[in-house]
């Protein structure tokens, strides 16, 4: 995934949807841990592997559905400051969900590639 971002902006908004992938019947339990879910969010540089966010705060949100009938659809989202986006570069971004099953490190199936140009 690509993320594009004006250096010493903050925004927009860097969100991405929580997907749940089918192969647990624990999907009632995982949406109740969402709200006691600790989520945090790294970037580091990928030329040279610095860190230039390390586990800062990130968020959760829920999708307001138009049907009551539709399954719940979440976002996982981070607030950028303007000294997160200082330096002009290619990052590799992740998020921490960390709740009563254990620790999830997202994305899963390719990386979050952040471009600060």
């Amino acid at each position: 995934m690509e993320f594009f971002i004006k250096q010493n902006s903050e925004l927009p908004i860097l969100k991405m949807q929580v997907v749940k992938d089918g192969r647990t019947n624990a999907n009632k339990v995982f949406d109740e841990d969402l709200d006691t879910a600790t989520i945090r969010f790294s970037m580091k540089n990928e030329a040279n592997g610095i860190p230039k966010v390390l586990m800062n705060n990130a968020y959760i949100t829920e999708k307001i559905q138009q049907n009551p009938d539709a399954p719940k659809e979440y976002y996982i989202y981070y607030k950028w400051s303007k000294r997160d986006t200082k330096q002009k570069g290619r990052f590799i971004g992740e998020f921490h969900i960390v709740n009563s099953m254990g620790e999830l490190i997202t994305p899963i199936r390719e990386n979050l590639y952040i471009n600060i140009i």
